[in-house]
């Protein structure tokens, strides 16, 4: 658990910098345009596999969320996601929903053959220093506590990594999307769904990093980090 207030504004700043974006500009995910195959998905390296899953779930459910909201019927303004780099509206939204059915279907299809490791449990977390400049809520979280408890909780190739925040005198978990195919684990920011860590299991330990590409989707105008900062952020758990 921490108490610590740089990481309660961090956490406010960012929840209202990236609620705006999601909703005016949506998730636009760092991914390739091209639909991969299945061939492609059974021969990519792990990592990759489980964080482009993550992706295309991801952009997946925001579509459906604001499906469900009406946000793409009746009169009014135009409501327009930016997903992936594709622009969706109510003229085209059916099509990229089945596109994006399709597109999870094959990782999962993919993932299900090659297998998830059973990372489950209570870990011991540690974060380099850098972590605390990170702008990520789960880096900077796990970086205060100095050696805090982690915890991963996993259903097949779907995971949680879970960090416990105290603030105000009242304790609330930080719950951060993630995927595991083989040893490799992918893990979403949870308040920034362009922002993933990603890295592997081995030796009893994991270890993970940021992606430095979330620098090429955070807009200047919001404070992004450095990419030094972001390229000597390690974070493992024991």
């Amino acid at each position: 658990m921490i108490s610590n207030s740089a990481i309660k504004h961090t956490l406010i700043y960012l929840a209202l910098v990236f609620g705006v974006v999601l909703f005016w500009v949506g998730c636009s995910s760092n991914v390739t345009k091209e639909e991969p195959t299945q061939n492609d998905l059974l021969k990519a390296h792990a990592v990759n596999l489980a964080q482009g899953y993550l992706a295309a779930k991801t952009r997946l459910r925001i579509i459906e969320r604001h499906v469900k909201m009406g946000a793409f019927g009746g009169s009014g303004a135009r409501f327009t996601i930016n997903a992936g780099g594709e622009m969706i509206d109510k003229d085209n939204v059916d099509e990229y929903l089945e596109k994006y059915q399709k597109q999870l279907s094959l990782y999962e299809e993919a993932i299900s053959q090659r297998g998830s490791n059973d990372l489950s449990g209570m870990y011991q977390g540690e974060a380099t220093e850098s972590c605390s400049r990170s702008n990520s809520i789960f880096a900077a979280a796990i970086q205060s506590q100095k050696q805090g408890a982690v915890e991963i909780r996993q259903n097949n190739m779907n995971a949680l990594v879970v960090v416990s925040v105290l603030q105000d005198g009242g304790e609330f978990d930080v719950s951060n999307p993630a995927a595991v195919v083989e040893s490799a684990l992918a893990v979403i920011e949870a308040t920034n769904s362009d922002y993933y860590f990603r890295g592997q299991f081995n030796n009893d330990v994991i270890e993970i990093k940021p992606d430095v590409s979330v620098l090429e989707t955070w807009p200047k105008w919001a404070n992004p980090p450095s990419r030094n900062d972001l390229e000597e952020c390690v974070i493992t758990f024991k």
